[in-house]
Parts: structure tokens; C-alpha cells; sequence
């Protein structure tokens, strides 16, 4: 019985841990790293709605091609039986796979993008960017901080 008890009270002792080390990074973090953070993930937000511009223009531009054909042709992912079963014609093959492509190559590079920003962040290798993060999901107080500064920032953007 005795060594139930032991082995029961181990997690209960880890968990209290984390939480406390948890709760001293989110305590670390300045207004100045979440300033940075907000930056950060506007530059990303910015590219991805580039990528959804740039799309959208594309299927508009294309002779022959509907935004709603496009997402039907987009929702058989490439698998030829399927495309064959809404009777995709040779041009709007290449064309689904020319807008794979683009969005495949412009996520990588904003994966790259968001890493090298937040790896550079503040020097520490992205362990900051990874505490935000973190306490983001799990502390309402760096959250609360984290969406006054965003939107000082969003107001101050043109």
C-alpha cells in the first residue's frame, strides 16, 4: 500500500513542477519580447494573405477557370481517379498542379521565414518565441498582454 502511495504522489510532485516553471517563463516575458512576437506573427499573417491573394488572382485569371471549379478540383488533392470523376480536362490538371506548386514552394519559404525570426529573435535560439507560444495557450494574463500590444500594433500598420 505504502509504495502505491509513493508512486501516485510522483506525478502529482512533476506535474506541480512544470506548472511552476511554466508560470515563471511566462513571467519572463517583457512587453518588448511579446512586442516582437506580434511583429513576427503579422509578417507571416501578411505573407500567407499574399499567397491567398496571389491564388485568388491567378484562378480569376485563368480563361475557363471558376473559383468554384477550382475548389472542386482542389478538393480531389491530385488523386487521378478522383479528378477523372468530375471529368477534369488537361488544362485545369496543369493548372491545379502550377497552384500546388506555388503554394507548396511560398509555405516553405514562409516556414523559413518563421523559423529564422524566431530562432533570431532574441538571441536565445527561439526559446523565447517557443515561451510565448507556450503561455499564449496556457497563461490568460500573457495572452491579455500579448493581444493589447498586437492590436497597438495592427492600428499602427497602414
Amino acid at each position: 500500500m505504502r509504495s502505491k502511495l509513493k508512486l501516485s504522489f510522483v506525478p502529482v510532485v512533476f506535474l506541480s513542477f512544470l506548472v511552476s516553471v511554466n508560470s515563471i517563463n511566462a513571467q519572463d516575458i517583457t512587453d518588448e519580447d511579446l512586442m516582437k512576437y506580434a511583429v513576427l506573427d503579422q509578417v507571416i499573417d501578411l505573407m500567407k494573405k499574399d499567397l491567398s491573394a496571389e491564388v485568388n488572382n491567378l484562378i480569376r485569371n485563368q480563361e475557363g477557370m471558376t473559383g468554384q471549379r477550382y475548389k472542386e478540383l482542389a478538393q480531389t488533392k491530385g488523386d487521378e481517379t478522383k479528378l477523372a470523376e468530375i471529368e477534369a480536362k488537361d488544362y485545369e490538371i496543369q493548372f491545379l498542379k502550377l497552384i500546388d506548386d506555388l503554394k507548396d514552394e511560398r509555405t516553405e519559404a514562409i516556414k523559413l521565414v518563421n523559423q529564422e525570426l524566431a530562432t533570431k529573435m532574441v538571441g536565445d535560439r527561439g526559446k523565447t518565441y517557443k515561451s510565448i507560444k507556450s503561455a499564449l495557450g496556457s497563461n490568460p494574463d500573457v495572452k491579455a498582454r500579448y493581444e493589447e500590444i498586437s492590436a497597438s500594433i495592427s492600428s499602427e500598420t497602414p
